[in-house]
């Protein structure tokens, strides 16, 4: 939601909800849900209460838990303590829902220190859990851990596997955003094994979905894949007009262009000199 309005609608929603004593009729599920636009505009205090709040005014274990979880992101909650909630998660009664998101927070955690084992394990619980919701787009960012747990290991077969159902279940759900994301990550799997006919297709298409919603971030990844393919292919003349285009579409959204974007279209400008 906080994608979908202004900075000045959120925070006039912001204002209506917390402001004047306001925040005090506010449950668990508001508190937590408004969250992102209290971030957008950039009130941390606000946040701050916000969570704890929705902690004491939680009114069952369920909650309590998301809650606690949110309480444990925004605080730097140790592994073991996310994996201590993530393990009374599971013993609450229609718990699930609570136990995958958590279980999905301990692999990245335990990712982001190169565990790779551990993430794989907690991935895979946290997707047991999700088949059994039918929850399609917390399965489609489950896959993209394991993916991402794959690469790490070089195991771009896996990675493939992994990411080819994630675009199945974006394409099911008509996730244009997943879509393009699973594409791009297909692509750079393929690029990676070799079969560079097959990454360029990927990368169009991915590319192709980011233009037609002017997504800057799918943009760059897309084209950016799309460069280093030409380049292999000493087509430097592409590779300059596809990051070019890329470039033009952060001028026309207003969007600073970044560093390592310009670094390399003057690297390719420089060669085409």
């Amino acid at each position: 939601m906080a994608e979908e309005i202004t900075p000045e609608q959120a925070q006039e929603i912001v204002s209506m909800l917390t402001q004047g004593g306001a925040m005090e009729s506010i449950n668990t599920s508001l508190a937590l849900g408004i969250l992102p636009l209290v971030e957008s505009i950039g009130d941390f205090e606000l946040l701050q209460k916000l969570v704890e709040h929705a902690g004491v005014v939680a009114k069952d274990d369920i909650e309590k838990g998301w809650a606690h979880f949110e309480m444990l992101k925004r605080n730097q909650g140790s592994i073991d303590d996310v994996a201590e909630l993530a393990f009374k998660a599971e013993s609450i009664e229609n718990g699930e829902a609570l136990a995958a998101g958590v279980l999905h927070h301990h692999a990245l955690m335990l990712l982001s220190i190169d565990e790779i084992d551990g993430a794989q394990a907690s991935v895979r619980r946290s997707l047991t859990l999700r088949e059994k919701l039918e929850d399609k787009e917390g399965l489609i960012f489950g896959l993209a851990v394991l993916s991402r747990c794959a690469r790490a290991n070089e195991d771009w077969e896996t990675a493939i596997i992994h990411d080819t159902r994630r675009l199945e279940l974006a394409v099911n759900n008509q996730n244009d955003i997943l879509q393009m994301e699973a594409m791009a990550d297909v692509a750079h799997a393929q690029a990676s094994l070799g079969e560079l006919a097959t990454a360029s297709e990927m990368y169009q298409e991915s590319l192709d979905i980011a233009k037609s919603m002017e997504h800057p971030a799918g943009h760059l990844v897309a084209s950016w894949g799309l460069a280093d393919l030409a380049e292999i292919e000493t087509r430097f003349d592409d590779a300059l007009l596809l990051l070019s285009d890329t470039m033009h579409l952060f001028m026309q959204l207003g969007i600073a262009t970044p560093p390592l974007l310009k670094e390399r279209l003057h690297a390719l400008t420089n060669l085409e000199k």
